[in-house]
């Protein structure tokens, strides 16, 4: 598959696990954004559209859009960790890249 793969997230607030339960009975997988010039920055993504776009090994190695509220940064996955039982996200890290 060629192209960019872009994932769109919203901006969350709340810290913790009990936060992070909250949002993935949403629907949505917790997430954070580190790296670059910015600071970290707490996310949160459909859980449908993330496994859409995991489905394709591409997206373990490409330079990732990430949409944070109309904003676009480049960033690659770090870090997924997955539900050992479910076949269920429960948390990403991504890292911010510049050229």
């Amino acid at each position: 598959m060629s192209g960019v793969f872009e994932f769109v997230a919203e901006a969350r607030s709340a810290t913790g696990s009990s936060a992070a339960k909250v949002v993935r009975r949403q629907g949505r997988v917790p997430a954070i954004v580190y790296g670059g010039e910015g600071d970290a920055q707490l996310i949160s993504l459909d859980h449908n559209e993330i496994v859409k776009h995991l489905s394709h090994k591409e997206a373990y190695t490409s330079i990732l859009d990430l949409n944070v509220a109309g904003k676009v940064e480049k960033a690659v996955l770090k870090h997924i960790q997955r539900h050992p039982a479910k076949p269920q996200i429960l948390h990403i890290d991504f890292m911010r890249v510049t050229a």
